[in-house]
């Protein structure tokens, strides 16, 4: 992203916070979470190192159930066998094709590797309390019987390792009456809120229930556990490390992940409102305000949480996954983030995003930045195309001129129109180049020169900017394809048709359009060996 223009307006209200000690005489605290409280946990991330501070502090214990251990480990590694067979796959079939031995090779598969991997990353954060055989055996009867906190979900029942992970923290408040327990979950509809139980929860608790407290997130948490004291400062330096283009990055991946099935509304291009689904690309991101600001210090170091509005402004999706436009809104946040260099910020909660106000000026001056950011790279794409260094570039590069010529890029609907006329929704261009030099045998000629160069090319803009501008130099370089006219249009994906790297460990990972052209490709070539006389319309045999 671009540099930065600061925030249009921000808080007055600026405090720090201490950590909160027990009180004098009172019960020993433990923290425990529950999977979807910390879920997909990053251990180098800010609420990793909360914990953690909240441990050495000595005044608080913080933990998992062995249960929770072993969802979050499960979670990190749920796709690795997966992949791995689709890599041994991709490597079986490449060497039908080749007539010597590849000698390209995967290491074996180790599953328990990778997930004592994350059991040991979690417990450095966490302590764990173990599960006992008693408490399994009774997590399970009561799944079978499907009662709380287990349920009947169509024809079978479900919620054993919810069932285990209640009945331990059960059995520690038994076997530590001293402790106070504090529970962190977001379920709810299984756990309750703490008010009252369903049956038989509620006599599973009976007797327990003054030291047992529901909390329902990671910010709870934070506000449960520290104390607020003077602190002038807290709002300047959170104003100044959530403007930073780093934190702009992570918001812009963050909303990445908006997704609707109903929709949202943001603002069109001529100020009209346009329906959207999610985001195309990674969109652009400005401060537009800062309010309740508070700073949070943990031994020593410190941490602040901040309620944020952010302008967002790029390419959108519609309903049917084709562009909807280029579309502007303003999204509000609460964020958790240390001033300490290189700790990205932590997204606590967020609102649904929402049009911006026509009538707010100062929001209105930040939307016509981004507009102008992203219009100035594109015209950049679009020249660093054009630049032609070779015979061959340049013979390519007249063909293309005569196409790029009437690019009007002060026009974001413009820029659009041809984004979809080009339908760059197919892939990007190593996809196509890198497979022409492969068929056409020309790893050492002017063609395969092109095609590294155009795949440098677009590495090096992707690292340089994440933003929806880069549709364009995709746009330019499909064009740049359907300019060769050398090119075999039905030939195998590039997964089976390009050799892999003799790297011992590499890992090659299928797009969704990979996948796609290979079963485009496979069906294509069954039509073709079932001869003139066979059926259009085959019925697929399964």
């Amino acid at each position: 992203m671009g540099n930065g223009t600061g925030p249009a307006s921000s808080s007055r209200l600026s405090v720090a916070v201490e950590i909160l000690p027990p009180e004098e005489g009172g019960e020993a605290l433990l923290i425990i979470f529950d999977t979807n409280a910390v879920n997909l946990l990053n251990p180098e991330g800010p609420n990793a190192e909360i914990v953690r501070k909240l441990r050495q502090s000595g005044h608080h214990r913080v933990g998992m159930p062995w249960m929770v251990l072993e969802e979050m480990a499960a979670h990190q590694a749920r796709y690795y066998p997966d992949k791995h067979q689709r890599v041994l796959n991709t490597l079986a079939k490449l060497q039908e094709d080749l007539p010597w031995e590849l000698k390209s090779s995967l290491e074996p598969l180790d599953l328990e590797r990778l997930l004592d991997h994350w059991r040991d990353a979690y417990r450095e954060i966490f302590e764990v309390i173990e599960t006992s055989d008693a408490v399994l055996r009774r997590a399970y009867q009561r799944e079978a019987m499907a009662l709380p906190p287990a349920k009947r979900v169509k024809d079978h029942s479900e919620g054993g390792r919810d069932a285990a992970i209640w009945f331990s923290i059960l059995e520690f408040l038994q076997e530590n009456p001293d402790e106070h327990v504090y529970f962190v979950h977001n379920n709810t509809s299984d756990f309750g809120d703490g008010s009252s139980y369903k049956y038989p929860m509620d006599e599973d608790v009976r007797g327990l229930e003054d030291r047992l407290t529901m909390l329902r997130d990671f910010d709870q948490v934070v506000s449960k556990f520290t104390r607020e004291v003077s602190g002038e400062k807290a709002e300047e330096a959170a104003t100044q490390v959530l403007a930073s283009s780093a934190v702009r990055d992570g918001v812009a991946e963050a909303a990445l992940g908006l997704s609707t099935l109903t929709g949202y509304e943001g603002l069109g291009e001529g100020g009209s409102a346009e329906w959207w689904f999610a985001w195309s690309a990674a969109p652009e991101v400005e401060l537009l305000a800062v309010t309740d600001v508070r700073g949070h210090a943990i031994e020593g170091d410190v941490w602040y949480t901040a309620k944020a509005k952010w302008l967002l402004y790029g390419l959108a999706g519609d309903g049917m996954e084709s562009v909807a436009g280029y579309v502007a809104c303003v999204w509000e946040t609460k964020i958790l983030f240390s001033g300490e260099d290189g700790m990205g910020p932590t997204l606590l909660t967020s609102g649904d995003p929402v049009p911006p106000d026509a009538d707010d000026e100062p929001c209105m001056k930040l939307l016509h930045t981004l507009k102008k950011r992203v219009t100035d790279f594109a015209a950049a794409a679009q020249r660093k195309v054009l630049a032609a260094r070779t015979p061959a570039e340049q013979v390519v590069s007249t063909r293309l001129a005569a196409t790029l010529a009437g690019l009007d890029l002060s026009s974001a609907e413009r820029a659009r129109q041809i984004v979809e006329q080009a339908g760059l929704d197919s892939g990007p261009l190593q996809h196509i180049a890198r497979l022409a030099a492969e068929q056409q045998e020309l790893m050492n000629g002017p063609l395969q020169r092109v095609a590294r160069q155009m795949a440098a090319d677009q590495s090096a803009m992707y690292k340089a900017i994440n933003a929806p501008g880069i549709r364009l130099a995709q746009q330019a370089a499909a064009r740049m394809a359907a300019a060769m006219p050398q090119l075999d249009l039905k030939l195998p994906p590039v997964h089976i048709a390009l050799p892999k790297l003799d790297v011992p460990g590499y890992t090659y990972q299928l797009r969704s359009s990979d996948s796609e052209a290979h079963i485009d490709a496979e069906k294509e070539e069954q039509q073709t060996t079932s001869g003139s006389d066979a059926p259009e319309n085959e019925p697929e045999q399964e």
